[in-house]
């Protein structure tokens, strides 16, 4: 079985556009969930495949759901390490602060303004 993971791909529907740790390491239960149902299906036999940022997620779903019998994973780099210090640690010590002050500016105004602002944020 493969399923993208909830608020993004081809599942439709709304909220789009969120990341969260929380949900994604659920969607995994739920598919298992679903694929015990199946009369077709050995219970003894599920495992999950992490991919790319969600190996992340299919690890920490296999730590809390016994149902995992056997876990996999590939991932070509460290995401969280990327999206802190940018490509190849591409982003100056100062540029890192600048994109954290913006972030957490943006927060605020979006708070007060009840709407949240989607999309990058320049250097």
């Amino acid at each position: 079985m493969a399923f993208d993971p909830s608020f993004t791909g081809e599942n439709g529907g709304e909220i789009r556009n969120v990341g969260s740790p929380e949900f994604f390491t659920e969607d995994f239960s739920a598919a298992v969930d679903y694929l015990g149902l199946l009369p077709s299906v050995d219970r003894n036999k599920i495992g999950a495949i992490g991919i790319c940022g969600l190996s992340r997620m299919a690890l920490t779903a296999a730590t809390s759901d016994t149902r995992i019998k056997a876990i996999a994973t590939t991932s070509m780099y460290d995401m969280s390490k990327s999206m802190s210090r940018g490509y190849k640690n591409s982003y100056t010590r100062e540029q890192r602060q600048k994109i954290i002050e913006d972030l957490s500016q943006q927060r605020w105004d979006d708070a007060k303004s009840g709407n949240y602002e989607l999309g990058l944020h320049e250097l």
